[in-house]
């Protein structure tokens, strides 16, 4: 079992690099609601989550007679409140005039439709994830539990419908805010230009579909979103509704992609500090999913079921919604070694599903 777990949050599991690892950059974080520039026409703003992680980093980019804003922050008061503090201390009266999303999580587009109608900004997020998200909302929670206890009771966590709708509560629709109206739907290979710089867009699946980092080549920048973070391992999970897929395959591709930017390139993550050290943070990422992978290998001698291999993934109780989120990352690994021939998988008439060496 790795040395490095710890607490498991919607975005991932804690797991940082060895120490003097990265080299973070020397400059302590703003203060919520607060900006500060960390180079030319760029800066950086924390906005609070009310949430386990408790942060999310959004960044802001002069572009024409105001400013580029990568991510907006949860459709909560405490949110609204840190932008408020933003527009009245740092945005130098000039409006947004363009909102990037990364990618179709809440904390990343919750308040894109707030902020859309209060400074009349475009969104420009993925096609895909725009489409997803719009989907999300127009169906109701019912139906969305109905699928959820399918896929869990299918992998061998036994729930009751009831027990599943209560824990999983209904903050993630208001979390969204509503769906903001989509201005343009870039993909990889675009590019775009904000603070006097070309950012190519690449995009990095595999943490959810349509994930969007933006890299300037000459000044070796990268906004990374979620699909590389200093201390987490972004959660990669197969979801109840696309049960055949293989978002491990797309996650590890994508470190490919991103492995090709510049040694020296400055990360700025969605949570926690920016730093240097890409390629060696892409290295122990790929080794921690390697590792699990061959855990689970080794673990599926027998006929298993995916909740039968928490412990071979995690190596420790987990308590509530937490259970829900491992269950995903666990079947996203054995998905991975199904589709590269190294498991068998099969699914009884009942829905049940097994994994076996072989």
């Amino acid at each position: 079992m790795s040395e490095h777990r710890g607490a498991l949050t919607a975005e991932g599991e804690l797991y940082p690099s060895p120490r003097r690892a990265l080299d973070y950059l020397e400059t302590d974080p703003p203060e919520p609601g607060r900006a500060i520039e960390i180079g030319a026409g760029l800066r950086w703003a924390r906005i609070p989550l009310p949430m386990e992680l408790n942060h999310i980093n959004v960044w802001l980019l002069a572009h024409e007679d105001g400013w580029m804003l990568v991510d907006t922050g949860l459709a909560e008061d405490v949110c609204r409140e840190a932008w408020h503090s933003l527009e009245l201390n740092d945005l130098g009266g000039r409006p947004l005039r363009r909102i990037f999303l990364t990618h179709d999580h809440p904390d990343h587009m919750g308040l894109a439709r707030w902020l859309h109608e209060r400074h009349g900004a475009p969104v420009w997020m993925s096609g895909i994830g725009h489409a997803s998200t719009g989907e999300y909302l127009a169906t109701s929670p019912a139906a969305l539990g109905a699928v959820r206890h399918g896929f869990l009771n299918g992998h061998g966590m036994e729930i009751e419908l009831e027990a599943l709708l209560k824990a999983s509560g209904s903050e993630h629709g208001k979390w969204f805010g509503g769906l903001p109206p989509l201005a343009h739907a870039p993909s990889g290979g675009e590019r775009l230009v904000a603070a006097g710089r070309d950012w190519d867009i690449i995009e990095t699946s595999g943490h959810c579909r349509g994930h969007l980092c933006l890299y300037d080549a000459q000044h070796e920048v990268l906004i990374a979103g979620d699909q590389v973070l200093p201390t987490i391992s972004p959660n990669v999970s197969v979801l109840a509704n696309r049960p055949d897929a293989n978002p491990l395959g797309e996650f590890l591709g994508s470190l490919a992609r991103l492995e090709q930017c510049a040694p020296n390139t400055l990360v700025l993550p969605s949570h926690g500090r920016p730093f240097r050290g890409l390629q060696r943070r892409i290295e122990v990422l790929r080794s921690h999913h390697m590792e699990q992978l061959a855990n689970l290998r080794a673990a599926c001698r027998e006929r298993r079921a995916a909740y039968e291999l928490l412990p071979v993934m995690y190596g420790r109780p987990l308590r509530g919604y937490h259970r829900f989120l491992a269950l995903g990352e666990t079947v996203a690994h054995l998905n991975y070694l199904w589709h590269n021939g190294d498991l068998t998988r099969t699914v009884d008439s009942a829905g049940r599903v097994h994994f076996v060496a072989g």
